[in-house]
């Protein structure tokens, strides 16, 4: 059996987790009234996280680089998604085809969803901190939007809570402990430099995690405001 390896950084599986639980929480609150605000708080930290794993994408160690795991062509993914449904496991440490578009697809909808959220207004009880810079026309395509890509990314996160069961059980495939240890099977491969849980890693992650967090509630939650 293949030995396990480091492959995903702390901040790679903090971020992992605290996305399952702002999702979770975004859309419970999302017609909720009472909740608007920590709504539109929770939306912006996770438009900050969006940043920080776009950043972390091209800064991190080798595993969380989208070099790593470029976006596959059609034909690739197919191969991949094949592969999965006929219980073949894919000897890749770090994303699979299929794994990797799913990432894509996420980072994307969750920005979509941040910044729609963050230009919507219902000249009620809610205006987003950019409703004031933009034109009416992009408020009212803003404010449909939303609620259209939240669900989205719903389907999307189930689809993939779904996918992360079948490795789980069906093709025995330990995602679930691996995105909570960061280790992985190596497949013969060693660990490529920078090493993921090296200090260097983890406080480069801590300041850029932290200025983008930060940085992001600090414009759109506190100087903008809503």
């Amino acid at each position: 059996m293949s030995l396990p390896q480091p492959v995903w950084d702390l901040w790679i599986r903090l971020g992992h987790w605290l996305i399952v639980a702002g999702i979770m929480f975004q859309q419970i609150s999302g017609e909720n009234i009472d909740l608007v605000n920590i709504h539109a708080t929770v939306g912006i930290l996770l438009g900050g996280w969006v940043l920080f794993r776009v950043i972390w994408g091209f800064t991190g160690p080798y595993h969380a680089r989208f070099a790593s795991f470029p976006p596959p062509s059609p034909k690739t993914a197919a191969a991949s998604l094949r592969r999965v449904l006929n219980k073949e496991t894919e000897e890749t440490v770090g994303h699979s085809a299929i794994g990797g578009l799913a990432v894509y697809l996420l980072i994307t909808l969750l920005g979509l969803t941040a910044l729609t959220g963050m230009a919507s207004s219902d000249d009620i009880f809610f205006s987003g901190p950019l409703a004031p810079f933009v034109s009416a026309n992009i408020i009212d395509l803003a404010s449909r939007a939303h609620p259209i890509l939240s669900k989205a990314v719903l389907v999307t996160v189930i689809i993939h809570v779904l996918a992360v069961l079948w490795h789980q059980f069906a093709m025995r495939e330990r995602l679930i402990q691996g995105m909570i240890t960061g280790l992985k099977p190596s497949f013969g491969s060693q660990t490529p430099a920078p090493h993921p849980f090296s200090k260097m890693i983890l406080l480069r992650g801590f300041v850029i995690f932290s200025l983008c967090i930060g940085g992001t509630y600090g414009l759109f939650g506190i100087y903008l405001g809503w």
